[in-house]
Order: structure tokens, then sequence, then C-alpha cells
């Protein structure tokens, strides 16, 4: 049996309360033993919904406590990362970690440290992308060049065009951003609600980055994604025997021989399956290409990506094994401002190569 993983929590705002849902709904996974706030009494109704203690200090939470989870505004992340990694306090960092370049120089210097710091960046982590990550590890479609991320704004969409083109940290990059406005009928922001008959205004955003290695990558979101029934999500990934579009996989199997596979969603609590509706597996064919190792709980893919995360977060202060350090997310930050910047500026933007 698994020992079960028990965290502490930084902040109280929304991002927080993931956390605190996913220890309610896996309470033989893990448990959050407690809280920091600055002010408590912001947060009565938060506090009395959860039944959660709140400590004064981070080192008194840390005592008990496996690591911290930081989940204070994006603004206050720099500091209280310089305060953990002084301390000598494991921790979790909600994204993204830094957001000028004041805040990515100082932040690189601790990086450079030896303080044990993960981010907890759950895109790459959720299923649909573990599994297109699964199915490019497993060589199926050659060797990947040419990446489109229509998923994620900034930092996030960067993360998979990093990971999916194995692009290293270091590597110097040029992009091209442009930023369009157009109507949209207004959609929904987390659990706000919308007269059907309001107009609100969209953000497009397209940037195109050459890396020095020849690959490249085309980043293309609006925000309404998020939120919206009317836009959806999309992804192609090529290589030389194929590509991934979206949930589907088209490959080179031999001289003139091809296939067409799904990326299947494999769900329980469907017609005649008794337990809880959530997702099992994803498959391609006969290949499972994800397992869910949460199921038959009730998570959503958010969710399965944060609680992956955590676990990867135990066993990296258990075996050492990083799976995003706040190295690789700064080289995301650093790729995010950079398309921020283009964006702004109109023009190119040259990201110049990071020696070791």
């Amino acid at each position: 049996m698994r020992p079960v993983i028990t965290f502490g929590l930084i902040g109280g705002g929304w991002r927080a309360t993931f956390y605190l849902r996913i220890a309610a709904m896996l309470p033989h996974r893990f448990r959050v033993s407690g809280i920091l706030l600055r002010h408590p009494e912001k947060y009565e109704e938060l506090l009395a919904k959860w039944n959660v203690a709140v400590y004064r200090s981070a080192d008194e939470l840390a005592r008990d406590s496996d690591f911290l989870v930081l989940a204070v505004s994006k603004n206050g992340v720099p500091a209280w990362l310089s305060e953990l990694s002084q301390a000598g306090i494991p921790v979790l960092a909600e994204t993204p970690p830094a957001t000028s370049l004041t805040e990515f120089d100082q932040l690189t210097a601790i990086a450079a440290s030896d303080a044990r710091i993960q981010v907890a960046e759950q895109y790459p982590l959720q299923p649909h992308h573990q599994a297109r990550t699964a199915c490019l590890q497993s060589g199926a479609i050659g060797d990947v060049h040419h990446v489109q991320v229509s998923a994620g704004h900034g930092y996030h969409g960067v993360s998979l065009i990093r990971k999916w083109l194995a692009i290293d940290p270091a590597q110097s990059c040029e992009i091209i951003g442009s930023r369009f406005c157009m109507p949209i009928g207004d959609v929904p922001y987390r659990d706000q609600t919308v007269p059907d008959d309001r107009e609100g205004e969209e953000v497009q955003e397209i940037a195109i980055f050459r890396f020095s290695s020849g690959k490249s990558a085309v980043l293309d979101f609006s925000r309404s994604q998020y939120f919206s029934r009317i836009r959806a999500n999309r992804i192609l990934i090529r290589g030389t025997l194929g590509e991934i579009r979206d949930n589907a996989l088209v490959r080179k199997t031999g001289p003139g021989l091809f296939e067409t596979l799904s990326l299947e969603r494999v769900q329980n609590g469907q017609e005649g399956s008794l337990s809880p509706l959530s997702l099992l597996e994803i498959r391609a064919g006969a290949n499972v290409l994800y397992r869910n190792p949460f199921s038959p709980y009730p998570l959503s893919d958010e969710e399965i990506g944060i609680a992956d995360a955590l676990v990867k977060m135990d066993t990296y202060l258990r075996q050492g094994v990083s799976f995003y350090s706040l190295t690789e997310a700064l080289a995301d930050v650093r790729l995010a401002l950079a398309m921020e910047r283009s964006f702004t500026e109109v023009k190119p933007v040259e990201v110049g190569f990071i020696a070791n």
C-alpha cells in the first residue's frame, strides 16, 4: 500500500481549491496538513468548507508536511520561492514562477542552487497530452520536427511545444507573433455565467517559433477556448513517418502501407458499467497509451494532471527524479516573455542561446 502523501498549502485562492478538492476525493493518496494564509479572516468560508488547519509560518507547516504547495498569486511566487529555498523547504510551485525578466533573473540564481523545487505545470500531465507524448516516445510517427498547439496560453502552450519537440532549455529561437481582436458571444469565466445575448471581445494570439535546431512550432490560442463551448482546442504534431491530428494518428507502416488510428478515451460508468463516471485509459487500437492511476475516482483531466504532479513531487523527494524543474519552467517563461514582447512590439524577437 502506498503511503499517504502529506502536503501543506500556501495560499487560499481559486487554484488552491483544486488541491483541497483532490485531497478530499482521494484521502487514501493525499492529505492536506494545513494551510498558510496571510489574512485568515478573509477565508472563513473556505476554511469552514474544507475543515483545514491554519498555520502561521511556513516553517511550522513544513514540519508537518512532506512538502509545501505554493498556490499564491503569480506576483507573489518569486518572493515565496526565495524565502522557501533559503529555509531549505521542498516546494511544488504553481505556474508561472516568473512574470518578468527581473523575476526570471532572480529565480535563475535559485534554480542553479540545490533548492528542492518542482513546478506544477499540469498541461503535459493531462491524460490526452500524456497519451500523445507516449505515442511520440514509441516512435510511431518518427522524428518530430513541427507542432501546432492550440490548447493553452503562454507558458502552458510553450511547455507542450518544448516537450513534443524535445527542445533543450538553452536553445535559441526566433519568435514572430501577432495578436488579433474580434467579437464573440460572451463566454463564462470559471464559475461565472453571462447572459446569452451579451457580446464580448476575443483576443487571438498566434506565434511562430523557429528553433536553432531547425524545428518549428505554431502557438495559436484564444483564452475563450478555456470556457466556451463554441471554441475547441487543436493539436498537430508532425513527424517523419506520420502525424497526430487532435485525436487521430496517421502513420506509415511500411512500403506503400499506412494506417489511421483514433486515440480513444475509455470511460468507466457508462452503459452497463457500475463504476463511477471516470477515465480508465486512452488507447490507439490495441495499444494503451495512458492509464489513469486515479481510476475509478471522478476527477477531471485538470485534476488528474495536478494529482499526478503531487505524486511526481513525492517521487522527486524520495528518488531524486525531477519531472519539471525550476530550470525547465524558466525556459518556458523565457520563451513566453519573448512571445509577449513580439505581440506587443509587432516584430520578430530573438531569444539567444544560454550557455551552461
